[in-house]
C-alpha cells in the first residue's frame, strides 16, 4: 500500500499557526445584544460591556407615563450596576418623559468618560460647564449626522413630532442594527427617512406604530425588521398592549420595568 507523503515540518508549523490565529481572532458564537426596558421609551443597550442609554435619563415624567423606581433612578444617575460603564446616553427629544436636565447633568458628573447627545433644543438647556461632553445632533437636507463612541456607531435622522425636534437613531452595536424612533408620528413623512436610514435587526417603535394601518403595512412590507419592540405604553394603555400582542404575537410589548431580552 502506498502511503501519502509526509507533511513537511515547515508547512505544518505554518498551517498550525494560521489555525491558532483564526481560532483566537474569531469568536465561536456571535455576540448577543441585551436590551433592558426601563420606562416609557427608556432602554439600556449592552453588548460585551458596550452600553448605551436611550431616553432613560428623566425624573418626573408626564401624565400617566412611568417613573423610575427610586433605587433605579439613583443607580442611573450615579453609574451603579447595571449602569456602570455607560459610555453614551441619547435622548430623542426634550419632553420630560424622555429627558431631564438635572438627571443628565448628574449622570455626566458621575460618569466622567460618558457623552450625552440629543437635539439642539435638548442640549441647549444643559449647564455650560458640561457642554464639552454634550453633542447636538441635527441633520440638514445635505448632510447626515452621527457619532461613534465606545465602539458604537450612531446615525441620527429627524422625525416629525409636532413642533418638537425629535431624532430617530440607528445604532450599530456589536453585530446588531437597532432603531429607536422616539415619539415619531405614524406618517408618510416619517416613513421615508426611516427607510432611507437602512435595514434594521431590532426596531424599537412607539406602540401606536403597531396599531395604525399605514405604519403596520410599512413595517411588514417595506422595513421588515427581524424583531419588533413596542415602547411607551402608559398606565391607561393596557388594552392597546393586548391588541398589539394579538396582531403582533412575536413582538416584545414593553410594560414590565427591568425586563430584559437578548437579540
Amino acid at each position: 500500500m502506498r502511503l501519502p507523503p509526509r507533511f513537511p515540518k515547515s508547512g505544518y508549523a505554518i498551517t498550525l499557526c494560521v489555525l491558532v490565529t483564526l481560532a483566537t481572532a474569531a469568536p465561536l458564537w456571535p455576540s448577543e445584544l441585551k436590551i433592558t426596558y426601563l420606562a416609557n421609551e427608556g432602554v439600556l443597550l449592552d453588548c460585551q460591556g458596550k452600553k448605551v442609554l436611550i431616553d432613560a435619563l428623566f425624573r418626573d415624567s408626564l401624565d400617566d407615563y412611568m417613573r423610575h423606581p427610586p433605587e433605579v433612578q439613583e443607580k442611573l444617575e450615579t453609574g451603579k450596576p447595571p449602569f456602570d460603564g455607560v459610555g453614551l446616553a441619547l435622548a430623542t427629544h426634550f419632553h420630560l418623559d424622555h429627558w431631564d436636565a438635572g438627571a443628565i447633568s448628574r449622570f455626566l458628573v458621575n460618569n466622567p468618560g460618558a457623552v450625552f447627545a440629543s437635539t439642539p433644543q435638548a442640549t441647549a438647556m444643559l449647564p455650560h460647564s458640561l457642554q464639552g461632553r454634550v453633542r447636538a445632533l441635527w441633520p440638514d437636507k445635505d448632510h447626515d449626522v452621527g457619532l461613534k463612541m465606545s465602539g458604537i456607531q450612531v446615525d441620527a435622522f429627524a422625525l416629525e413630532h409636532g413642533k418638537t425636534q425629535n431624532l430617530g437613531y440607528r445604532l450599530l452595536v456589536c453585530s446588531e442594527v437597532v432603531f429607536h424612533l422616539g415619539d415619531a408620528g405614524a406618517s408618510d413623512q416619517n416613513f421615508k427617512p426611516v427607510l432611507q436610514a437602512g435595514h434594521t435587526d431590532v426596531a424599537m417603535v412607539p406602540f401606536w406604530w403597531l396599531l395604525d394601518s399605514k405604519s403596520t403595512a410599512f413595517i411588514k412590507d417595506k422595513w421588515k425588521p427581524k424583531h419588533v419592540v413596542a415602547l411607551h405604553l402608559g398606565a391607561t394603555d393596557k388594552e392597546s398592549g393586548r391588541e398589539i400582542q394579538t396582531h403582533w404575537p412575536n413582538a416584545w410589548v414593553c410594560t414590565k420595568q427591568g425586563e430584559a431580552r437578548t437579540f
